[in-house]
């Protein structure tokens, strides 16, 4: 599994729309790492789908009522994260061919 760890940093500005609360924030450049740590916390809740699926968090930090960090942990299958990559490789090609 790969993980990918992002951070907020600056403000978050927090907004409810069709009864969703939403937070707008900007984020650090993400930490990747080799991890299945998500994964094991699935295990212990009792929670674990098949071994392939990829899994995510979202933890906020709280100052009172108002969420001061927000941390987005993402864990991919390494053949999840090669289709990702190739997606990727494709877009960055097809917009140096547009410019």
């Amino acid at each position: 599994m790969i993980q990918f760890t992002f951070d907020s940093i600056a403000k978050i500005v927090p907004e409810w729309e069709n009864e969703q609360e939403r937070l707008t924030f900007r984020l650090v450049l993400a930490s990747v790492c080799r991890s299945e740590a998500l994964h094991a916390r699935m295990d212990a809740a009792g929670a674990r789908g098949p071994d392939p699926d990829a899994v995510g968090m979202i933890a906020l930090h709280y100052d009172g009522d108002l969420a001061r960090q927000v941390r987005v942990i993402l864990e991919l299958p390494e053949d999840v994260w090669e289709d990702l990559a190739n997606r990727a490789d494709d877009l960055l090609e097809d917009s140096q061919k547009e410019a």
